[in-house]
């Protein structure tokens, strides 16, 4: 009896918590199902974004419309036309006006799809300055510094042995001088100064190999011509330059060397 008992105590027990279970499932699922239409609709809404505002023809629903030139006109008479949208860089420039549309990219004519997006530069004017005092800078720091102004440089190297190689040696203009964004600026930056020509150094007496070294150390070209001889072969006995002489780089420096009495 007591088993009895016991097994309809645990199947009631069993039986009563079932119910517990169907109630859970029945609040689950209202949410999944919300969720899933929230996740549906969002996605939908993100589709419709891209298409309505993408540049790419393949996703857009817009038009196609012809893209004017822009260029030579104000900045407010192309923001009156709403059919695109624009990113805008202003430079300075001494050919335009300020306010001016010197570029835009893409450039004209073409057709494009409405509110795509067209790249304008602006002329921000004449920049007008002081050329400053870049002797003894860096080329890199001046070039930075008259690049900020607007201005075009130019570099020209020069062989100087009293300026380290790539300081400034002088500017056109010079420090002090008024100078406008589109003017043309020369800077001339120090290079090592080429050694045109060489002192020969004298091998006669000396190994072959050595001298082969020596002459072409000094910047010299070197030929070599056997010949029989009463010195130990491989000893230089003759040179065609002096040692000592001064001769253009490059110059051929021939030696006769011993091979030995026959």
């Amino acid at each position: 009896m007591l088993y009895a008992k016991y097994g309809v105590q645990n199947m009631e027990e069993k039986t009563t918590r079932r119910p517990r279970r169907k109630k859970k499932r029945k609040i689950v699922l209202p949410i999944m199902a919300f969720l899933a239409a929230a996740s549906v609709a969002g996605a939908v809404m993100l589709i419709y974004n891209i298409l309505e505002k993408s540049d790419n023809p393949l996703l857009t629903n817009q038009p196609d419309i012809s893209l004017p030139n822009f260029v030579g006109m104000t900045a407010s008479e192309v923001m009156a036309d709403e059919n695109f949208n624009y990113e805008v860089e202003y430079v300075y420039n001494s050919e335009y006006e300020k306010d001016v549309v010197i570029a835009q990219k893409p450039t004209a004519p073409r057709t494009v799809k409405r509110s795509s997006t067209v790249i304008l530069k602006i002329s921000n004017g004449v920049m007008t300055g002081t050329m400053p005092d870049l002797v003894k800078q860096p080329k890199i720091q001046a070039e930075k510094a008259l690049s900020e102004m607007g201005v075009d440089i130019y570099i020209k190297m020069e062989e100087r042995d009293d300026f380290p190689e790539g300081l400034v040696i002088k500017t056109e203009p010079a420090a002090g001088e008024t100078v406008n964004s589109g003017d043309v600026v020369t800077i001339y930056v120090a290079m090592e100064e080429i050694q045109r020509t060489r002192i020969v150094p004298n091998v006669v007496g000396v190994d072959v190999a050595e001298a082969r070294r020596l002459i072409s150390n000094s910047g010299l070209r070197v030929q070599v011509v056997e010949t029989a001889n009463e010195q130990p072969a491989g000893t230089v006995i003759w040179q065609n330059h002096g040692g000592g002489v001064e001769l253009p780089t490059g110059t051929l420096i021939e030696i006769h060397v011993s091979v030995g009495p026959q």
